[in-house]
């Protein structure tokens, strides 16, 4: 039996990636940082460990029972300071490639992200592997995935087989838009920009979960890929099937994008030097991701992963209506 050695376990993606792996028979032991973790993963089947970053040893003790690493978790909150991007996304993967080496792990595979292309803020569209990963310190998340991206991808041997996945945004049962956009929207806290008509790639959580059970059988290292839902939509359609699935009203208004850019940058400052509380309401890096056109090329993963999108959207949709108390109990298989 396959022992996989999963992180952020407990997440939107990781509850997902749990699911399905165990509905595949694999053998998963899940790190988990709480209590809470720890229950979510063992109900579902998973084994939980949890373990110091200051305990290496113990770290490459475990890996020796696995055959494949896949690194799920990071750190996505906006407005977070560079410095935690950097712990959580950069670090944590640092610490995970050294002891899956020392273990003589067979394969790592990193969730990484579609945005770790991102520059200024311009449309992308069909983008492929090819293009340029993002130094722009003022989208801290999408630089901290590439830079994370970077050492996985670096680390690659005949030994050691390394994989990449970045999906487009990722939605789905308990997602980051029944969690936190939806809600805002009935506060009045969240705006199309530009009136969302720009095309978008989308990547449902059930099709994340097909590319990484196939990146578990590619024998190729070294390589990132592309994950989408496959034809893109224009963002205002896409979120407003999504709203409607999950029972949230469509947003009453319209910011312009250059505005919006601004009023960010204005924000990130005033909390950058004031002593205010919490997180800035709008930062550039969200303007960034959900403000203008983004469409990916999968041809490489089509290819080379035998990826192919195993839900339309339109499918990824209809479970969210089918369990929408119970986000748990959507399957994946």
């Amino acid at each position: 039996m396959l022992t996989i050695f999963l992180t952020g376990a407990s997440g939107f993606i990781g509850q997902a990636l749990l699911k399905k792996l165990l509905a595949r028979q694999y053998r998963l032991i899940c790190y988990v940082r709480s209590t809470k973790a720890r229950d979510r993963v063992e109900a579902l089947g998973g084994i939980a460990w949890q373990f110091e970053l200051d305990k290496p040893k113990d770290l490459e003790a475990q890996l020796k029972q696995c055959d494949v690493v896949i690194h799920a978790a990071g750190l996505l909150e906006l407005g977070s300071t560079p410095a935690e991007f950097t712990s959580t996304n950069i670090e944590l993967t640092r610490i995970l490639l050294k002891a899956a080496q020392a273990a003589a792990i067979k394969k790592f595979i990193y969730l990484s992200a579609a945005s770790v292309v991102m520059h200024g803020p311009q449309d992308l569209l069909d983008i492929n592997e090819t293009a340029p990963l993002t130094q722009r310190a003022e989208l801290p998340y999408s630089f901290s995935k590439a830079r994370a991206e970077e050492l996985v991808l670096a680390a690659a041997s005949t030994s050691f087989q390394t994989v990449a996945l970045r999906p487009a945004f990722v939605w789905g049962p308990n997602d980051a838009i029944e969690r936190i956009i939806g809600p805002a929207i009935k506060l009045g806290k969240f705006a199309w920009f530009g009136n969302g008509r720009y095309l978008f790639s989308t990547c449902y959580v059930g099709n994340l979960c097909t590319a990484v059970v196939r990146a578990i059988k590619y024998e190729g290292k070294g390589q990132a890929f592309y994950i989408s839902d496959g034809e893109p939509m224009t963002f205002k359609e896409f979120m407003l099937a999504r709203l409607q699935a999950g029972g949230f009203q469509a947003p009453s208004w319209s910011m312009p994008k250059s505005l919006a850019w601004s009023l960010a940058h204005f924000a990130e400052t005033g909390w950058a030097y004031l002593p205010l509380v919490g997180k800035p309401p709008l930062v550039r890096e969200m303007v960034r991701l959900m403000g203008y056109a983004f469409t990916l090329n999968i041809t490489a993963a089509r290819r080379q992963l035998n990826y192919m999108p195993a839900y339309s959207i339109a499918e990824g949709m209809a479970e969210i209506k089918v369990n929408p108390e119970n986000p748990s109990t959507v399957s994946f298989t």
